[in-house]
Parts: C-alpha cells; structure tokens; sequence
C-alpha cells in the first residue's frame, strides 16, 4: 500500500513541476487576504491529516476539513507546497473506508465523513465559488434544480441525467446542470462533452447561463471554468488522479445556494447515499446551503450492492438505494426498483451504447426519439425524479407517465433546440 502511494506522491510533485509553468506559477492571487498565515505550520497540519487521519481511515472534523479545503485553494493559486501536499491529502482521504457509515450507539454520526465532506465544500463555496470572478449564479426564478453525480460509473451508460435534465426544463422545471468532460466515467463522455455534442457551448458569461435559465429553464456550468472554481485544477489539470474533487465537485454547483433548494445527486461505489444526503443536512445547519428536498441516489447492475453500478437511476435488476433529504430534516432510505414506475427490470447489457456508436452520439440519439428499450426508459425513470421534487406528484408512476408524454411529444428535442439559440458553441 505505502509503496504504491509515494509512487503516487512522486507523479504528483512531477506533474506539478511540469504543470508550473503553464499555470500555478502565472496565477496572481487576487484573492490573497482570503488565505491568511492562520495555516501556521502547513506541514504539521498535513502530516496530522495524513497521519492521523487518512492512514487510519479517520474522517476529518467539519474544522478541519474546512482549513484543508481552504489550504488546497491557496494550491490553486499558485502556492506550489499547498498544491502538492493537499492533492496527496484529498487524494489520501478519498477511500471507501473512510466514508464508512459510522452510527453511534445512539444513532448519532459522531466519526462520520459527512463531517469532512460537508467541511471542505464550505470551504469551496465560500472562499473558491464566493470570492471568484463571476461569483454565484443568481437567475431571477423562483429555484433552481441540478442532477449531476460524481461519475466513475462501473456500468457504461448513456449521458442519462443531462438527458433528464432536458426532460425536466421542457415540463418547466429551471434546470441549472453542472458537469464536466470525462474523468473516471468509463464511457469517456461526460456532461461537458455531450453538452457539446448537442452544440451547446459549457463555456458562456454568468448573464449568458442566467439569461438561458430564466428563459429556456436549462443552463449549464463547466466544472473546469475558473470563471467560478479553482479546486477542479487539481484532479483535471495538474494531478489528474482520483481525489475528492468526485464528490466536491457535483456538491458545489455555481448557483447561489439560495436558490438551488431542490435537486438530485448521483453517488458512485465508495460512499453510501445517507452520507452524502448528511451532507446537505450539516451545511443546511451552518448556512450554507438551503436545501430543502433532494435525493441521492446510486444504481446497481444486475446484483443489488455488486461490484458494478452507476451514479444514475438504475431500472436493472439490482434496483437503487435512496437517500432522501425531506424538508422537516428528517433523512429517509429506502431501495426502490424498477417497478416503482411500472416497470419490469432489464439486464445491464440493455442500457449501454451499441458497440459500433459513440456513448455521446448515442445520448444524441436518446433524446432526439430515435432509440427506444431499456436506454430510454431508464432516462425516463430518472426524469421523473425531478418531476415528482418539482412536485408533479408524489406517484413515480406518475411522474414516469409525464416524463415519457414530454419525450415522446418532442418537447425534449425542441427545448435542446433552444439552448442551442441561446448558448451556442
């Protein structure tokens, strides 16, 4: 294990050497007075993460985490030690056994990763997204909506929630989708890249996507535009390693928490659904966020809590654990299957792109009406998601039922090519 990870510190100083020139050593921080010298001595606090924390597979204090998160801006500015010891720290600390679900005897979650997860998105929201140059995306609509996950699917399947999303604007609902290009998705196309393949820029001002969302009820942000965050530098432009920009990044969305009250979030194979509706809970509490209903999610193949799965939705035979953040507080789990929206559940094979077709051109094709089957009723089933948090109703029959009526009506296909007038690539 110990080997294999100063392997990984040693790419890591050698792609932030190599990266120097190009970027941290350019960057002026404009924000300079956010960082102050209370980080005393960096390494002491890095080695106490590392050391006491992530070898031990101990989560962070929402105190602690927060300072780290903070620390890995100051990276992001152009502080080459900061860059490098807080990749190796987020890096270190993104493990399954770290985001082990650890109840107390009461039921409370005192050693929980909740805390730390919750702690560094503060620190990105405050101090990364709130000090940037075009700061929170403030549309003037009643809320916004999002259903990005964390990516990393086991299970190659279509671009399903940028497809709902599409779904979810054409009924009315203000979608503000945030994304980016393919990192650890298995089907190498991510939102950002099938945004483009719909012709649809993931680059535009913040009166552009504002504009668009007010307008078309569809918006999009580009994780990697340092128009609005920095942390994603770490893991797409310099390490390019797994850390826990996964979960910071779909947590993180650019819209004024203020407004983003509702949404779905997708969650991948290493942490459990109720830590990251916990999530929520915790920066609810401190401020935050103001979220008010959501549901986190993770899809399993064709074994319930098998090696596969996906950040979506899943309509095969393993079902999909629920978390879901209620607006008293209160988190309820649950398992659902494919049945809760009158459907009969279909083998993993049946939901990934043909061999021969591109997963982006295949997503095409989905929201256009040209495919049928599994693929598309497993979109359907996400869709409705959004439909029943908007309120359409509390039958996810139903909400499949008004999902598949926009789809097939051409609604869907329609609203995309009005994006496409308003953020054109």
């Amino acid at each position: 294990m110990f080997g294999s990870f100063f392997v990984l510190v040693e790419c890591v100083f050698l792609k932030i050497r190599q990266h120097q020139h190009k970027t941290l050593l350019s960057t002026l921080v404009r924000n300079a007075g956010s960082y102050t010298e209370e980080f005393m001595s960096d390494e002491t606090f890095i080695k106490n993460v590392l050391k006491l924390h992530a070898y031990q597979n101990i989560p962070l204090s929402y105190e602690d985490a927060y300072e780290l998160g903070c620390y890995a801006l100051k990276g992001c500015h152009g502080d080459t030690d900061a860059q490098i010891q807080s990749i190796v720290a987020l890096s270190a600390l993104h493990t399954k056994a770290t985001y082990a679900y650890r109840p107390g005897r009461d039921g409370t979650l005192p050693q929980n990763a909740a805390e730390q997860i919750a702690g560094i998105c503060a620190a990105i929201f405050e101090h990364d997204i709130g000090a940037s140059e075009f700061g929170f995306l403030k549309p003037n609509v009643p809320y916004v909506m999002d259903n990005c996950g964390m990516g990393g699917d086991l299970i190659v399947t279509a671009n399903v929630s940028t497809i709902a999303a599409f779904i979810a604007a054409a009924y009315g609902i203000h979608m503000c989708k945030h994304g980016s290009p393919a990192n650890a998705d298995k089907g190498h196309y991510g939102s950002s890249d099938f945004i483009e393949v719909c012709g649809i820029s993931t680059v535009k001002t913040r009166e552009e996507v504002e504009a668009s969302v007010e307008q078309t009820c569809f918006g999009y942000t580009e994780a990697l535009d340092q128009h609005y965050k920095r942390i994603h530098m770490q893991t797409h432009n310099v390490a390019k390693v797994p850390h826990m920009n996964d979960i910071i990044g779909p947590i993180t969305n650019p819209v004024d928490p203020k407004l983003m009250t509702r949404r779905v979030l997708g969650v991948n194979h290493l942490i459990p659904v109720e830590i990251v509706a916990e999530v929520y809970r915790i920066l609810n509490e401190r401020g935050i966020t103001n979220m008010e209903h959501a549901i986190m999610m993770r899809g399993f193949g064709d074994v319930y809590q098998g090696a596969e799965g996906m950040d979506e939705l899943s309509i095969c035979k393993g079902g999909t654990d629920i978390a879901e953040l209620l607006p008293s507080g209160e988190i309820k789990k649950r398992h659902i299957e494919a049945s809760a929206f009158g459907l009969t559940p279909v083998p993993s094979a049946s939901i990934s792109p043909p061999s021969d077709v591109k997963k982006g051109d295949f997503s095409l094709q989905i929201l256009e009406g040209k495919v049928n089957g599994p693929a598309l009723q497993m979109v359907l089933a996400n869709a409705s998601l959004l439909l029943y948090l908007a309120g359409h109703s509390n039958n996810l029959r139903d909400c499949y039922e008004q999902a598949k009526e926009i789809h097939t009506s051409g609604l869907a296909t329609k609203k995309l090519r009005e994006v496409r007038l308003m953020l054109p690539r």
